[in-house]
């Protein structure tokens, strides 16, 4: 028995390269558990070039304790297509080029357009078929990506993808029972993310055009404030003051709300008709309110669970400041890329 192999830490660090800010997490496996031993928060102004941002790669790197280390990084859009897909039992070497002949019929990017990746999920009792996950992302995209992060000098250890990133780090925190439909909604910067989930169905994800910036913009002309105080604002809203920021932002929250109601219930009629929804929320939560508003838009009778990888598992990381301390539910992604190392 080899005692060292049992009692040497796994180790990973996840790369969040966002819009607004870099996220940097790295994470141990000790034994059965998930530490994070290291955090890093670095912001971004709007607009920022390549070398600002690969300063701020370093930045993060070296406050997570991580700088030299290879990275899990993300690519995220739109463009990147998800696919849950049936194939008769074939041999690994196989299954690509079968996806990449049938790329019309489902759904996915020409072969000389993107680059492909799958996995199997699951075979069926009966061995004729096989349940695969399959990925296509256009080749500019994860060029444009690599370049940067070749640029910043950091070294890719796996490049993920942002909804399954994001999902693999709220499965985790969770613990989602077989018989739950995990809805998560991740608010970015400028975009939002929907992924949908469960052990009878396929993983859904959709881009919704609403964000962070949305909701402070609203918020910023409703109380007519400078967009210089817009922020400080936000994160210290008075609960007086809900309603009426509330009332500045319904028609955003209304098209969240929208958006996962009609996402929910094609889920539901194509895939899963059984399982319980379980409503979950990530990413930018610095106006602590989003998750009831849009509950009570749901007619649900709680506010979204967060998920706060901070919160939800052993940390001994520095604390550092408290905003990086409250900021656990924007690391849900780096979270999650990390756990993709382990």
């Amino acid at each position: 028995m080899n005692l060292r192999s049992i009692f040497r830490k796994q180790r990973s660090v996840g790369l969040d390269v966002g819009s607004g800010s870099i996220k940097v997490l790295t994470a141990e496996r000790r034994g059965s558990e998930i530490v994070v031993v290291g955090r890093g928060l670095i912001s971004l102004e709007p607009g920022a070039d390549s070398r600002q941002i690969s300063q701020a790669i370093h930045a993060g790197l070296a406050a997570a304790g991580a700088d030299g280390e290879p990275v899990v990084a993300a690519i995220g859009g739109p463009d990147v297509v998800i696919r849950q897909v049936s194939l008769p039992p074939l041999p690994p070497a196989k299954i690509l080029p079968a996806l990449e002949i049938q790329h019309r019929e489902l759904g996915l990017l020409p072969p000389g357009e993107a680059i492909m990746d799958a996995q199997v999920l699951r075979r069926s009792r009966d061995g004729t078929a096989s349940e695969i996950l399959s990925i296509s992302a256009p080749k500019a995209l994860i060029d444009e990506r690599l370049k940067l992060l070749q640029q910043a000098t950091v070294t890719v250890r796996i490049l993920d993808v942002e909804p399954l990133a994001l999902l693999n780090g709220a499965l985790h925190l969770s613990g989602l029972d077989p018989g739950e439909l995990l809805v998560l909604l991740t608010v970015g910067r400028q975009n939002s993310v929907l992924c949908l989930f469960s052990e009878q169905g396929p993983v859904v994800a959709r881009y919704l055009d609403v964000g962070a910036e949305s909701f402070t913009e609203q918020i910023r002309v409703a109380f007519e404030i400078s967009p210089y105080s817009t922020q400080p604002f936000v994160q210290q809203l008075p609960a007086a003051e809900a309603p009426r920021a509330e009332a500045a932002c319904r028609e955003i929250v209304e098209r969240m709300a929208e958006d996962i109601r009609l996402s929910l219930t094609f889920y539901r009629t194509e895939y899963d008709r059984e399982s319980l929804p379980r409503y979950a929320i990530g990413g930018w939560m610095d106006l602590p309110y989003i998750g009831r508003w849009v509950a009570e838009r749901l007619g649900l009778g709680a506010p979204l669970e967060v998920m706060d990888p901070f919160k939800a598992v052993e940390v001994t990381a520095p604390s550092g400041s408290p905003d990086l301390a409250a900021a656990g539910p924007q690391f849900l992604q780096a979270f999650g890329l990390a756990l993709r190392g382990l």
